[in-house]
């Protein structure tokens, strides 16, 4: 894989975010139809949930990383240092949480918009690893592994590897019998299932494994058990303005 140009490296993570945030604002209205939401506030959901989702993972790692440097705002906004994806997830959850306030019947139905926005994207910011020069994960022998940039050895296009996966995943739950909703909600567990799985591929190798991992899994098993055991009907996956609309059809 050839090395990309230093001044497009420089930047990669913000190169990589903006390609998630033009890929989120082009699948609103294919992920609005299917999930049965209507555009504009799915537009707001993504917005505010990948906004918070930066935000507060980067403030978090730096507090984590050092504490100090949350005075220098030239630190917190080169996005190159790293997010924390929990705390970025905490984020959404909160926006999730304060979208649904009013009606909590509705839950369920933003839930399965927020999963679908994240598993959209996982899947295009491990594409973008290519504009930041990201894409090695562990060693590995040729066919599996590629030249990389800069390294001698050969490694696993573990990004790549997943983002593949998910999609094959989306394909395989869309074209299932499984209201589009309820599939998105299972999709959000397969990636973070997903993510736990080739951790051990990462740069890093299975020291990488933790308690995020940990949690990446009981996220994971949590939001497969959902997708399982609620329904259209039973699991409020109708928003209840849709369900009265039914209701009063009915003869």
């Amino acid at each position: 894989m050839p090395a990309i140009p230093e001044l497009i490296a420089v930047r990669g993570e913000w190169v990589s975010l903006l390609i998630v945030a033009a890929v989120l604002t082009i699948s609103t209205r294919t992920l609005s139809r299917l999930l049965a939401l209507p555009r504009t506030e799915l537009g707001d959901l993504f917005w505010n949930g990948g906004l918070a989702f930066v935000v507060f993972g980067r403030l978090v790692y730096v507090a984590i990383e050092s504490s100090e440097a949350l005075t220098d705002p030239l630190v917190l906004i080169r996005i190159q240092g790293g997010i924390e994806p929990l705390a970025g997830l905490a984020a959404v959850a909160a926006v999730l949480a304060w979208r649904t306030r009013n009606d909590r019947g509705s839950l369920l139905v933003w839930l399965a918009a927020a999963t679908a926005g994240l598993a959209v994207t996982v899947v295009s910011y491990d594409i973008a690893c290519v504009a930041r020069d990201a894409c090695g994960g562990t060693t590995a022998p040729a066919p599996l592994g590629f030249t990389m940039s800069g390294l001698s050895d050969t490694r696993l296009a573990t990004p790549l590897i997943e983002a593949a996966l998910l999609l094959l995943a989306a394909g395989a739950l869309l074209s299932s019998q499984l209201d589009a909703r309820r599939a998105a909600i299972a999709l959000g567990g397969i990636a973070a299932l997903t993510r736990v799985a080739l951790t051990p591929l990462s740069v890093l190798g299975s020291d990488a494994l933790g308690l995020e991992s940990v949690a990446f899994a009981v996220l994971g098993v949590a939001l497969l058990a959902v997708a399982w055991r609620v329904t259209a009907a039973e699991g409020g996956l109708v928003p209840p303005t849709e369900a009265a609309a039914r209701s009063e059809a009915a003869p």
